[in-house]
């Protein structure tokens, strides 16, 4: 507790210090001092997207921009602080990583790890050099939209056939020929928004258009109806594991918030127990 204290009083200090200057680009901190930064601003966003509005705009302005631009971090900052340039964007962001607390801070966690090691282990100045040409997105998880487009090219035709054969295994009848449950009639209906969703995106990055389609709203659309449509599914164990491997093709061309669910579904999947 009192070294909780201490690097809190730490901290704010700093940022005191630095409310009418840049980033702490010109003020000397070590790693750990600056691991200790980045695990209080994790705490603070924790708090934020759990319902807590602690969280001040001008320290969010500060810390973001401290952690997109002072090169001590390695560029390893979670890509969507770019995207979120105050606090009322970042609470719609939070809304569209799942509907639940704990989510929220398991994604939260998983975001901020490749940071956190890397100033664990030092930072920059211990940093282990690579042979040869290595594609830094295999260790950050940080995808350019290069990178992310040559994904979404790959994977979503792959990723449309199995909603399609999801779909049509939904809407055969049942086995009493009683009607769809409604949980099924609600999978079906976020399965078909979803596909022409994925085609929308696919067309977007043929045209070279990715970048803009990201800005309005499209790829995080795309995870809300994955996730409605998983959480729907969740009683039947083979359309769920379909939804779940869906989310890790969704996760693979680079989707934000999708990672921190797919812990939560390949838990509650159901095993197959002793014969």
């Amino acid at each position: 507790m009192i070294a909780t204290s201490g690097r809190r009083e730490r901290t704010n200090s700093t940022l005191a210090a630095q409310q009418d200057s840049p980033p702490s680009l010109e003020v000397t901190l070590t790693s750990e001092e600056l691991f200790d930064r980045v695990l209080d601003f994790q705490s603070e966003l924790i708090a934020y997207f759990t319902g807590g509005k602690n969280l001040e705009e001008a320290q969010y302005q500060l810390m973001r921009r401290e952690l997109l631009e002072d090169p001590r971090y390695g560029g390893l900052a979670p890509s969507w602080l770019r995207r979120n340039r105050d606090l009322s964007a970042l609470w719609s962001f939070a809304k569209t990583v799942d509907g639940s607390w704990e989510p929220r801070r398991q994604f939260l966690r998983e975001q901020f790890e490749p940071l956190l090691d890397f100033l664990e282990r030092g930072g920059a100045a211990s940093s282990p050099k690579m042979p040869g040409p290595y594609d830094a997105s295999a260790w950050t998880g940080v995808q350019s939209t290069a990178q992310q487009a040559k994904a979404i090219k790959t994977l979503i035709p792959v990723a449309q056939a199995a909603i399609g054969s999801l779909i049509a295994h939904l809407e055969q009848p049942n086995h009493n020929g009683g009607p769809p449950l409604d949980e099924v009639e609600f999978a079906l209906e976020r399965l078909r928004k979803l596909h022409v969703a994925l085609g929308t995106l696919l067309t977007a990055v043929e045209d070279g258009k990715l970048k803009d389609t990201i800005q309005c709203g499209l790829v995080a659309e795309i995870a809300r109806y994955g996730k409605q449509a998983a959480r729907a599914l969740k009683h039947d164990p083979l359309p769920y594991a379909l939804s779940g491997t869906l989310l890790a093709v969704f996760t693979a061309c680079g989707f934000d918030g999708l990672g921190g669910y797919l812990g939560g579904i390949a838990m509650a999947i159901r095993k197959a127990g002793p014969e």
